[in-house]
Parts: C-alpha cells; sequence; structure tokens
C-alpha cells in the first residue's frame, strides 16, 4: 500500500512538471499570436472582433497553469491532501474553461462564407485609406503574410499608386497572393491551431486531477489508521 502511495506520489508531482510544460506551451502560443493580432487589429471585421480574445484567454489559462502547478508539486512533497483537493478542483475548473474556450475558437467562425466576406470587405477599406495608421496595418500584413494589395499587385495599378516596398520579395519581386484570401487563412488557421492546442492539453489535466484525488484520498485513509493505533 505504502508502494502504491509512493507511485501514485510520483505520478502527480511527474504531471506538475508536465503542467508547467503545458503552461509554458499556452503563453507561447497565446503570445505569438496575440502580438500578431494586435499589429492587424483594424483589419479585423467588427462583427467578428471577439477572435481578439483567443490569445488573451489563452495566456491568462496557461499563466494560471502554470502557477498552480506549484500547489501539486508542494501538494505532492508535503504529503498534504489539502493542496492536493486544492490543486485538483482548480485543474478541473481550468479544464472546464479550456473546452469552453477551444469550443468557442471553433465555433467563432461559424459561416466561412459570411467571415471571409467581412474579411475582404475589412482589407479592401483598409487598403485604400491613406492615414498613416491604415498604411502601417497595410504594410504589416503584406510584408508578415507575404501577399501585395488586396487581390494582387495590379490593385495598386487600379488606384494608381506604386507597388510598395512592403509588397515586394527582397524589395525586388511583388508577391502574387492577395492579402484579402490570406489574412482570412491567418485568422481561420489561428483560432484552430489555438482551439486544437487547447483542446489536446485539457485531457492531461482530467488525468493530473484524477491521480490528485487519489493521492489526496490515500493520505487522508493513512492518517485516519494512524490515529487508530
Amino acid at each position: 500500500m505504502c508502494l502504491l502511495k509512493e507511485c501514485v506520489k510520483f505520478v502527480v508531482f511527474a504531471f506538475n512538471l508536465i503542467f508547467v510544460i503545458v503552461g509554458a506551451a499556452l503563453i507561447t502560443v497565446g503570445a505569438i499570436y496575440l502580438v500578431n493580432f494586435t499589429d492587424v487589429t483594424n483589419a479585423i471585421p467588427e462583427l467578428y472582433n471577439e477572435i481578439k480574445l483567443i490569445p488573451i484567454l489563452t495566456v491568462v489559462i496557461g499563466g494560471v497553469i502554470f502557477l498552480i502547478s506549484f500547489f501539486g508539486c508542494c501538494g505532492a512533497i508535503r504529503s498534504s491532501s489539502c493542496l492536493l483537493t486544492t490543486y485538483a478542483v482548480i485543474l478541473l475548473i481550468i479544464f472546464i474553461l479550456q473546452i469552453a474556450l477551444g469550443v468557442f475558437a471553433f465555433l467563432e467562425i461559424k459561416d466561412e462564407k459570411d467571415f471571409q466576406t467581412n474579411v475582404d470587405k475589412t482589407i479592401d477599406q483598409i487598403f485604400r485609406k491613406t492615414d498613416n495608421a491604415s498604411m502601417e496595418v497595410r504594410d504589416f500584413i503584406q510584408k508578415e503574410l507575404h501577399c501585395c494589395g488586396t487581390y494582387g499587385p495590379l490593385f495598386y495599378a487600379e488606384i494608381r499608386e506604386q507597388v510598395p516596398p512592403s509588397c515586394k520579395k527582397d524589395n525586388i519581386i511583388p508577391y502574387t497572393a492577395g492579402c484579402q484570401k490570406t489574412f482570412f487563412v491567418f485568422l481561420k488557421d489561428a483560432a484552430r491551431i489555438i482551439g486544437i492546442v487547447v483542446l489536446a492539453l485539457a485531457a492531461t489535466e482530467v488525468v493530473g486531477a484524477t491521480f490528485s484525488l487519489c493521492l489526496a484520498n490515500s493520505i487522508r485513509n493513512g492518517v485516519r489508521r494512524s490515529g487508530y493505533y
């Protein structure tokens, strides 16, 4: 029985090390997309502004997982049933939040055709503006996503402007892809990747919470037995 308890304690400790990595992974994934989303906030259609919340929530959940993993470590090392139970309950709450976030990331783009129409309209409006803020967003999108104009380099011939340097590979050859389609694919893939990562990592939390509750129960039983002698 003592050997089993030690094995469970080792598993709980091992899972906490995994959760440190899981938390760091969520923070990293969320931060990468958060940086990109921040630079192109104005290009996200108003009807889909909630998309901007996805990387923020991912970073927050990752940070919480990273921090509470120390509860589990302390509980396992000190054989504290109270810390382990608290840790397991928090893990289960985070699990529910992650499932909600993962489903939200998938369902936010319910109608792809409508979403693409709105993205096309927003990109076209921004690319036709000449104010500094709009031009910065345009140049960032073209440079980072390797696209040119709304539908290709001919867009600049239509609006009678020279093809900007941000539209060219090595400042020489213009990118052939249009930014309307490219930006639509970027947003759609970003939401799905975050959703997949969040849902995949949520499964480990259920296992970790289960072992923590088992260890907490084993510790409580041990305390009760020692009281009989």
